[in-house]
């Protein structure tokens, strides 16, 4: 962890503007990379403070380092709408969550101290109607269940919705453990899409291999429908202009309208929206023990409703303020979770001459079903009902390549232990990415 905040320090004082960038993205300059290929590199780190409640006041820091490589074959071998991801990851650290106790998941960087391979997929484009197949080690959450504005908040379930992330015998293939799929997308018309994949119902190494496949485990199949309309759309273009130092709407006399973050631990870049709405779900192929001790088993499986909206844009086009809500219900014979809701507002701009700047307040509430909780008075274990995750954080650019980002968590019921106080902590965030794209590299 010392030797990884120093190399981010370093590259946070190096860092100066940049043109034509997403934000939260910056790229080397002078670099010239082969066409079709781009690499990536990002580091990011927490430290995080509890102040009350929780199991424990003692602080801890924890890190994620991504080493990308995105190939575009149309350049390289002219396979034309073919691409290669290969992604790597290694995290270090402690865990904030045996401090708090909570069950949510503090920080979204949180995982088991290892190296990784983290995607390793290859894609194809077809035409009209827009068709994409994809293959191979895949985060089902880089398109599922996706709300851009919530990806700029720390804690976990903002990300992937709790009942989602917690069904199943080991959860969903994601951040930080991916599996096998195939995913397919069609876009029918101009913002509509779907979205269907199959993936590896029991992600992760049980003694058979880290990418196995078996029949006793079975399959997730995961679909999503929804409306999506890009930011840039609603642009006026007015707002298309260049900003003090260079970092603007312009590269090399070509308007790029920015509307793009990278997400920690992802290695994808999220669209900003003007609207999103998305109605999707999941469901496991193979059935699970129920909770119940006479109930027969049964199959996971959940269904979610998000969206989010540009509520009010800033008189220069630029920013505004977005909101966002979710809720998620699961099967309650199997999954220990049968219903979460959460929200939040985003504020982008907030501060003079810091337009990309971002401050967020959300919440989340994540509620135990009915069969887990007389498992657990059966058992004699007390057992609140839910859990309430109250976050608020801004998210502050430096020179386009380095954000920083302090953060405040309010966790009432952690773990739904009622021997466990309300837990409050601050906490930091500082995240570095580094890219290097080749001409006609596909993002």
């Amino acid at each position: 962890m010392e030797k990884g905040a120093a190399i981010l320090l370093l590259l946070a004082l190096g860092t100066g503007p940049l043109t034509a960038q997403e934000r939260g993205r910056g790229t080397a300059q002078g670099m010239n990379q082969p066409p079709g290929i781009q690499l990536e590199l990002g580091y990011a780190a927490d430290l995080f403070k509890p102040v009350r409640g929780g199991l424990s006041l003692d602080a801890a820091a924890l890190d994620n380092l991504d080493l990308l490589a995105h190939l575009s074959l149309s350049p390289l071998v002219g396979l034309r709408g073919t691409s290669i991801r290969i992604h790597v990851q290694s995290s270090r650290g402690g865990s904030v969550s045996a401090k708090v106790g909570d069950l949510q998941g503090v920080s979204n960087l949180e995982a088991s101290r290892e190296w990784r391979l983290y995607e390793a997929w290859i894609g194809h484009q077809f035409g009209s109607p827009r068709l994409s197949l994809l293959a191979g080690v895949y985060d089902v959450n880089a398109e599922f269940d996706v709300l851009p504005g919530a990806g700029d908040f720390v804690n976990s379930s903002f990300g992937l919705g709790p009942e989602y992330s917690l069904g199943g015998v080991a959860g969903p293939a994601t951040f930080p453990t991916t599996g096998l799929a195939i995913r397919v997308k069609v876009e029918p018309q101009p913002f509509v899409y779907g979205l269907l994949s199959v993936s590896d119902g029991v992600p992760g190494d049980r003694g058979d291999g880290r990418f196995s496949l078996s029949e006793q485990e079975g399959a997730l199949v995961s679909f999503e429908v929804g409306y999506a309309r890009p930011l840039a759309e609603d642009t006026p273009f007015s707002a298309w202009r260049l900003r003090p130092g260079g970092r603007g709407r312009w590269a090399t006399g070509v308007p790029q309208p920015r509307g793009q973050r990278e997400r920690i631990g992802r290695g994808r870049r999220i669209e900003d929206v003007s609207t999103k709405v998305a109605a999707g779900g999941w469901a496991y192929t193979e059935p699970m023990e129920a909770w119940a001790p006479d109930g027969s088993p049964a199959r996971s499986w959940g269904l979610y409703l998000l969206g989010e909206q540009l509520l009010h844009r800033s008189q220069d086009g630029i920013g505004g303020l977005s909101g966002f809500a979710r809720v998620g219900a699961a099967t309650d014979a199997v999954n220990r979770l049968d219903l979460s809701v959460g929200g939040g507002l985003l504020y982008q701009g907030i501060v003079p001459n810091r337009p990309d700047d971002v401050v967020g307040l959300g919440i989340v509430h994540a509620r135990n079903g009915s069969p887990f909780l007389q498992a657990r008075r059966d058992a004699g274990i007390p057992t609140e009902r839910g859990e309430t995750v109250v976050e608020l954080t801004y998210r502050a650019e430096v020179g386009g390549m380095v954000v920083l980002q302090p953060d405040i968590q309010w966790i009432r019921n952690p773990g739904m232990d009622p021997a466990v106080g309300d837990a409050l902590l601050l906490g930091f965030r500082a995240h570095v990415l580094l890219a290097f794209p080749g001409q006609g590299a596909d993002s």
